[in-house]
């Protein structure tokens, strides 16, 4: 993982290059006098972004070998581009500034003006300083493997050579380029043993574990006729070649074969000459033949380990022959779900899952004692399962830990403190690293920095997509292509970490068949973590740091905070560019030192006060401001100052009202405010409503007839007080909104017609109350919403939503509180509408019919009120495409009914609070038919002994494949095996 410190470094000067670029940053440098020590900057950076960008290439191809010098190196040209960018920043914001009177001779400016004008060139003279350095110490000698390449001082191309590598100027070596592509000594290795290949288990997994249920599947995958390849993915250290191995040794299925042959795969792979040399020995493949004949023409066994990438398995597909193999069966094992797509197709890609508990303790309880017959006592029992909590079911991490429980003494204590030190222990270990890093070392470029910035969340703590997407876009992580929104770019980088196996999709994301959640393995949280703190990228301030680091901090954590004010005031603050905090918030700690900060994200942070907020004006470079989930009632009008931020989110928070001068935030892309859309609405709301009783009904009209008199809108919601926030006037000088919601519209508001101007909206939460004038415009500007997604309308009745005459007809997800006599006809002709969620819509049996035919819907959930008759019938061959039901709080609902042919995809159905449900089999019937159920919830619906009864019997005869489950309350009542 030594690309570490070139990949972040990278993704800085990335930034930094556009905008030091510009006819107005010409204008600020000759402003301040340093016209000439900024374009040198300017040039410097184009370099590094080459040197960085070829040793980063170089630590890969050659397993992360760095020379000791090279590696501090690195390591410095990263702190200095580092350091350029912070002053580079201040440049920026003087460019802006240089509109105005800020660069006018004289006045109160004149030292900011000296002071950055000062620190350009002292960052000149350290670009010299590190020059002279590498020079005095030789850094960079050329040898088989690495040719130095000079750049003169003015800055010549150079020609390369006819053998490749790269010619040398005359001048001094600054920065060096790999050019020589000759295979290392890791590579060797690689090749090395070829014939004995079928033993390994391509160098990460080594666990003797057996598997049956999966090898057993497995067998019977590679024993089907049109089985031509099958593929095994999952995330480093799961057990891939290991379970392939057993596969591989499985009598039975070996006897069927005329021969076998296993293969690593050597990264990276530029030919397949030495793959087909090996496989052919092992074969014994005649002389004469080609390798593709001799597969067509016997039947074969040939496993490929450790494809990395489509066009890896595209070369090897080419030498093998894929799918056309004949008879012959490939078992292909690979991190990357594309690949295993590509390579074996959907029906035949297997997913390896972790160890389930049981499984996990007995590969525990092998490594410690190497034999049977050992029992552990009860208390190291459970601190054995605290141990295998933290490894989440990863065979490798459980082998690692097991083979250190083993030579120390057998304790309850001993194992206790080695679980509250279990990080370094597994950080220190060679193998498990090694995994880790190979994992690390393939991905591409811009995935690198993305990838590690999530060392900044603790470990279990789930993370969810947009917080992240934004927080990626703030750091300036995520470069907008011509013909790609910025949104776009994060989701496939998001996607693609998924499909790597760095990146977990969590429980929740399952649930809601979105990967909008994720989470990250602790094993590997902990390796990147250090590799982080290493770098001086990241400090986590908690109750275990002993110590503030003297080095530079570019990213600080507070999680689990004790006070220690001395320790703080140590820190220095002034080139930390994220402020997370995960607890409590210490005090005093959001100040103006905080200079430089871009990120400040305090979601669900417990004791934060308005107070904690007042120095939020002078952080000037701020971009994303997360407050979700805190008791922020109020925000600071100095908010207005901050003209980068992007991302302001202050949803589930008691403020009501935004500050006047928000729309002055021209770069605003995501205001997200209100109560979140979920099952507790109506209950949260409620609970507000008790909160707010002095705006009663009683009073209401006589609060609005005052705060229209003021010119203010009211802060109240149609659903409950408190729960929006008031539609600020001229929203639509926000041009960049891409999100906004969920804000109120009230009588007389001219916010529902300007909406229509926001045309870059991709998601939009309004609660209406309002006249039918007001309603109308809002209904205009829908429909003139072209690019919307997701759209959210709350109101007491929803009747108005019939006027819109062209929906948008990319909206994917809808969600709908408040009364409607039936659902708008132009709802049938959404098309991409994937997830609809309803709340006292209080719809009827022929409402249901037409959701049921959506094309693409995935996901329904029926909430409170939202169902109105006493039969809820899914209809025959209706909802083709669900997923996901949720039925709560129906209190009308007797009986609910599946027809045939309904529901043919659905893996979780949830029934809660529906009390009046019968207590016999009618009450829920026809579960049988539903062939891909995984989970059937029922709970808090009452005393329903009989219906339970029932549905346990139709779940023990269910024909799903997911051996589904039935849950009552908490419990797991029925699990086929």
């Amino acid at each position: 993982m030594e690309a570490t410190a070139v990949s972040l470094t990278r993704t800085v000067l990335d930034g930094v290059l556009g905008s030091v670029g510009t006819a107005m940053a010409d204008e600020a440098a000759l402003l301040l006098g340093v016209p000439r020590e900024v374009e040198f900057i300017r040039s410097e950076l184009q370099m590094m972004q080459s040197f960085l960008r070829v040793q980063s290439s170089a630590a890969c191809s050659d397993g992360g070998c760095y020379k000791d010098t090279v590696r501090t190196c690195v390591k410095q040209v990263r702190d200095l581009a580092c350091d350029l960018e912070d002053c580079l920043l201040d440049f920026t914001m003087t460019m802006h500034a240089s509109r105005g009177s800020w660069l006018q001779c004289g006045g109160p400016d004149l030292a900011a003006r000296h002071r950055v004008a000062d620190r350009i060139r002292l960052l000149k003279a350290s670009l010299e300083e590190l020059n002279q350095r590498n020079q005095r110490y030789n850094v960079f000698a050329a040898d088989a493997s690495v040719v130095a390449v000079e750049r003169s001082q003015r800055f010549n191309v150079f020609a390369a050579a006819a053998d490749g590598r790269v010619e040398l100027n005359q001048g001094n070596p600054r920065y060096v380029i790999v050019a020589d592509h000759g295979l290392t000594a890791v590579e060797e290795h690689r090749h090395g043993n070829a014939d004995e290949e079928y033993q390994l288990a391509s160098g990460e997994e080594h666990q003797d574990i057996k598997r049956d249920d999966e090898t057993k599947q497995l067998v019977d995958l590679v024993r089907e006729q049109s089985a031509s390849v099958v593929s095994v993915w999952g995330m480093g250290g799961m057990g891939k070649s290991s379970l392939v191995r057993m596969l591989y040794n499985d009598r039975d299925l070996i006897d069927g074969f005329d021969g076998r042959a296993w293969v690593t795969v050597s990264h990276p792979l530029d030919c397949t000459d030495e793959l087909e040399r090996r496989l052919r020995k092992q074969l014994g493949v005649e002389d004469g033949h080609g390798l593709r004949a001799w597969l067509g023409k016997k039947r074969c066994l040939v496993v490929v380990d450790d494809v990395s990438s489509q066009e890896e398995w595209e070369l090897i597909s080419s030498c093998l022959g894929g799918k056309g193999a004949g008879s012959s069966r490939l078992v292909v094992t690979t991190r990357r779900e594309d690949v295993a797509l590509l390579c074996a197709g959907e029906k035949y890609k297997y997913k390896l899952k972790p160890l389930k508990l049981d499984e996990a303790r007995k590969l525990l309880r092998q490594k410690v004692y190497k034999h049977d017959g050992h029992e552990m006592t009860n208390d190291m029992s459970d601190e054995a399962d605290l141990i295998l909590r933290r490894c989440r079911g990863l065979p490798l991490a459980i082998d690692t830990i097991g083979g250190l429980l083993a030579s120390r003494p057998k304790t309850s204590r001993e194992w206790m403190n080695l679980r509250k030190h279990i990080g370094s222990e597994l950080e220190s270990d060679r193998d498990i690293k090694r995994v880790i890093t190979s994992s690390y070392d393939g991905l591409p470029y811009h995935l690198k920095s993305c990838f590690l910035y999530l060392s900044i969340f603790p470990e279990n703590h789930e993370i969810r997509f947009t917080r992240l997407l934004r927080r990626w876009m703030a750091e300036g992580y995520i470069t907008k292509p011509r013909d790609m929104s910025i949104e776009e770019v994060g989701w496939r980088y998001y996607n693609d970490l998924i499909n790597r196996s760095m990146i977990q999709p969590s429980e929740k994301a399952r649930d809601s068949m979105a990967v909008e959640r994720c989470r990250i393995h602790g094993v590997v949280l902990q390796i990147i973590m250090s590799k982080s703190i290493e770098e001086n990228q990241l400090f986590i301030m908690d109750k275990h740091c002993n110590e503030a680091p003297q080095s530079k901090i570019r990213h600080l954590a507070v999680t689990k905070w004790k006070r220690d004010e001395e320790k703080m005031v140590s820190i220095n603050f002034s080139q930390v560019r994220s402020l997370t905090i995960f607890g409590k918030c210490p005090p005093s700690l959001i100040s103006s030192k905080l200079r430089l900060l871009r990120v400040l994200d305090l979601e669900d942070t417990v004791e934060l006060g308005n107070e904690d907020l007042k120095y939020i004006g002078e952080l000037l470079h701020l971009r994303y401001l997360g407050l979700r989930n805190t008791s922020i009632s109020r925000l600071p009008s100095s908010l207005e100052n901050l003209r980068y931020l992007e991302t302001l989110d202050v949803q589930d928070t008691e403020v009501t009202q935004l500050p006047a001068g928000i729309t002055k935030l021209e770069k605003l892309r995501y205001l997200v405010c209100g109560i979140n859309f979920a099952n507790d609405l109506v209950e949260k709301t409620r609970k507000n409503n008790g909160a707010g009783r002095y705006t009663s009904n009683l009073f209401k009209p006589l609060t609005d007839m005052v705060s229209w008199w003021r010119g203010a809108s009211p802060s109240s919601s149609s659903i409950g007080e408190f729960s929006t926030v008031a539609a600020p006037q001229r929203i639509e000088k926000l041009r960049n909104l891409q999100a906004l919601g969920m804000v109120h519209i009230t009588q007389g508001s001219k916010v529902a017609s300007n909406l229509g101007k926001l045309t870059s909206l991709r998601e939009l939460g309004v609660d209406v109350d309002a006249n039918e004038d007001v309603k109308k415009d809002l209904c205009s500007s829908v429909a003139s919403l072209v690019r919307l997604e997701r759209l959210e309308v709350r109101s007491e009745s929803l009747e108005f939503l019939k006027d819109v005459k062209k929906p948008p007809k990319h909206l994917t997800a809808l969600n709908l509180s408040g009364r409607l006599s039936s659902l708008p006809s132009w709802m049938i002709s959404l098309n991409d509408l994937a997830k609809v969620k309803l709340i006292q819509t209080q719809l009827k049996r022929g409402d249901i019919e037409v959701i049921g035919n959506l094309l693409n819907l995935t996901l329904l959930a029926l909430w409170e009120e939202s169902f109105a008759e006493e039969s809820l019938r899914f209809g025959k061959d209706t909802f083709q495409k669900l997923n996901l039901l949720y039925i709560e709080g129906l209190e009308n609902v007797s009986t609910i009914t599946i027809e045939d042919g309904a529901l043919p995809l659905l893996e979780n159905l949830q029934v809660t609070k529906c009390n009046n449900l019968h207590d016999r089999e009618e009450g829920l019937s026809s579960v049988l038919s539903l062939v891909k159920l995984n989970e059937l919830v029922l709970k808090s619906c009452g005393d329903k002994p009989e219906l339970e009864k029932a549905l346990q019997k139709q779940i023990s005869g269910s024909k799903s494949v997911n051996r589904p489950k039935l849950i009552i309350g908490k419990s797991i009542v029925t699990k086929i095996s």
